[in-house]
């Protein structure tokens, strides 16, 4: 994210199993990007949220305040009915009507998703993009029809575990504490930048939301990029709090 890169959008989706074919289904939920453009140093937010009448299975990680896993939770959510607590019971099954419905709702989430992107690159003239833990993103992708090969792409996972030499991958909570980030005031924030963030996108600006997740993203990458020594630093301190307050997943 140097001054002499053209515009990048850092992408998050969210994705949910449809409730009762026992995770065989998956489709987009939620889609976030933040575009930035590294002349004007300004930030732009865009998504889209899934309303289809279908019930998906949530499943969301739990953290500490180090941003280490604690557990799984799972709840069932109908986004097309704005229903968010439906009790889960992992012995739902579909019949064959309702497999029947859930493929085409799945495709035409995917044709949703396809659009999205192209409209995106069309209006922000997008030249890259940036991606934490890329697989299940580009395997959307290429499922929606929509080709990266046009377009230089960075897994930010994989560049900071390279960096820092580890064995595993660090999770985006993890990450995200690491640079401090943080929601302040109608902005985001971390160690050493901040962005205003529209006001109809402030509530969206919380873990495991897609335009959430792609601003944490956004200013990781920022972070990562612009200042690579500075932020090994920063890991390598968490990284020693981490152990000497005990080992988490």
């Amino acid at each position: 994210m140097n001054q002499k890169s053209g515009r990048v959008a850092c992408v998050d989706m969210e994705f949910g199993h449809i409730y009762g074919t026992h995770r065989a289904l998956v489709m987009p939920i939620e889609v976030g990007a933040v575009i930035y453009d590294p002349m004007s140093d300004q930030a732009k937010f865009a998504g889209i949220t899934s309303g289809y009448d279908i019930e998906v299975e949530v499943w969301l990680n739990t953290t500490d305040a180090l941003g280490r896993k604690t557990g799984v939770v799972t709840h069932v959510a109908n986004p097309g009915r704005m229903h968010t607590d439906i009790a889960y019971d992992p012995r739902h099954r579909l019949d064959r009507d309702g497999w029947r419905a859930a493929r085409k709702t799945v495709a035409a989430s995917f044709d949703d998703l396809g659009v999205f992107m192209e409209r995106l690159c069309l209006e922000e003239e997008v030249e890259r993009f940036a991606f934490f833990a890329k697989n299940m993103e580009c395997r959307a992708l290429d499922r929606a029809g929509f080709d990266l090969a046009p377009y230089r792409c960075t897994d930010l996972q994989r560049d900071i575990k390279t960096a820092l030499h580890m064995k595993d991958f660090l999770s985006l909570d993890r990450s995200a504490s690491i640079i401090g980030f943080e929601t302040e005031k109608g902005e985001i924030k971390s160690n050493r930048f901040s962005y205003s963030v529209p006001d109809r996108y402030l509530p969206s600006i919380r873990p495991h939301s897609a335009v959430g997740d792609a601003a944490r993203i956004f200013l990781l990458a920022r972070e990562f990029y612009t200042g690579t020594e500075r932020f090994l630093s920063e890991a390598e301190i968490y990284l020693t709090r981490c152990e000497r307050e005990g080992s988490s997943a």
